[in-house]
């Protein structure tokens, strides 16, 4: 397979917080300008499906949400099965906590009141507050360099991508994974990853802790 995209190469602050602003540019396409209401949101998901084209340029975009730790990125992403996932492991713990507590350490209310956020929503806060009591872990997703090599198309609008990632730390040795994608109106969507693997199992430990 040939290279196609490199993400997160740099190593300097400057560059990954200029890495941070250029995300969220790409994410707020159409915003600057567009009218308010439903047509802003439009014009939003046409600036994503656009970026979203090939299964290679949505691996790009979310890898480099994810390395740039911003969840509500990152959520754009996801297709509705990986976001229905992590919708229902939060709304468990919740439900099995008679405290309250878990509810309201991931999305800030109880578990009744949960059913009425959305996917993306509880995605984002839900892994945001579970990523911030665990800095280990953060830094982990963060500092690594990804690229990407290729895909392998499937059947009924499915993807793989092949990936290959690297800790910034001396004496690392690559990794190569493979990334599954599904192609919908939008554009193609990770439906599942090795990061989002590490996110879940994250995610359900924060009712033990």
């Amino acid at each position: 397979m040939s290279t196609i995209y490199t993400t997160s190469k740099g190593r300097t602050h400057g560059h990954r917080r200029r890495a941070a602003v250029w995300l969220a540019a790409v994410v707020s396409l159409g915003a600057a300008a567009a009218p308010l209401g439903a047509q802003a949101s439009d014009a939003r998901s046409v600036g994503l499906a656009a970026l979203t084209t090939t299964p290679d340029s949505a691996a790009v975009l979310f890898l480099r949400s994810v390395r740039a730790i911003r969840w509500s990125a990152a959520a754009q992403f996801l297709d509705d099965e990986a976001l229905g996932r992590f919708f229902e492991t939060t709304r468990m713990l919740a439900a099995a906590d008679t405290s309250g507590e878990v509810g309201h350490y991931l999305v800030a209310t109880d578990s009744i009141s949960l059913r009425a956020l959305a996917r993306p929503e509880v995605f984002a806060q839900a892994i945001g507050a579970t990523i911030d009591g665990m800095p280990g872990l953060m830094h982990s997703l963060y500092d690594r360099d990804d690229e990407v090599l290729g895909h392998v198309s499937e059947v009924e609008g499915r993807a793989h991508v092949v990936y290959r990632t690297t800790a910034r730390i001396s004496g690392a040795v690559p990794e190569v994974k493979v990334m599954q994608l599904r192609h919908g109106p939008d554009g193609w969507r990770v439906s599942w990853s090795d990061e989002l693997e590490v996110l879940d199992a994250a995610l359900r430990g924060v009712g033990r802790r």
